[in-house]
């Protein structure tokens, strides 16, 4: 019996196995927009949580103000707001994900920033964060949790 090689068929059928692998590799690898909103969502939601009760325990009004670099938090203290000091959890932050366009809306009027009371009203709050053509909304009434929705082709 000869000793023999590859031939050209299997080589080629090896080539196109590992060409499809690839591919299947690269597109699950590549997060989508509405996968980046939604951590980015998810992020922002846990960190609004810790603003919320930072302003129970402390008896004080805390503004949300975000762009599409990032967001900051500010406290009022003595009829003046200021960036908030003391807390690293809100500390000012950039997106993981830019660009990111914000929009916060409170009983669905554009503001520019939105404000967490020690106190709860009845109201809705809403950010919504856009990448591209994908949104995410986040939600608050009545001064409760934000609650994250699903990505959304706008």
């Amino acid at each position: 019996m000869n000793a023999r090689g590859f031939t050209l068929l299997e080589l080629l059928v090896v080539l196109v196995v590992l060409s499809i692998a690839t591919g299947l590799v690269v597109v699950r690898g590549t997060p989508s927009d509405g996968n980046l909103l939604l951590s980015e969502a998810q992020r922002l939601s846990q960190i609004l949580r810790i603003a919320q009760q930072d302003a129970i325990l402390k008896s004080r009004d805390i503004r949300f103000h975000a762009n599409d670099q990032g967001f900051r938090f500010e406290e009022l203290a003595n009829n003046t707001w200021r960036p908030l000091e003391g807390e690293p959890m809100l500390r000012p932050r950039n997106w993981n994900h830019t660009p990111v366009r914000v929009e916060l809306q409170l009983e669905g009027r554009q503001v520019p920033f939105l404000t967490l009371e020690p106190q709860t009203r009845l109201e809705l709050k809403q950010v919504r964060l856009v990448r591209n053509a994908t949104g995410v909304m986040l939600e608050s009434r009545n001064g409760g949790l934000y609650r994250t929705g699903q990505p959304q082709v706008l």
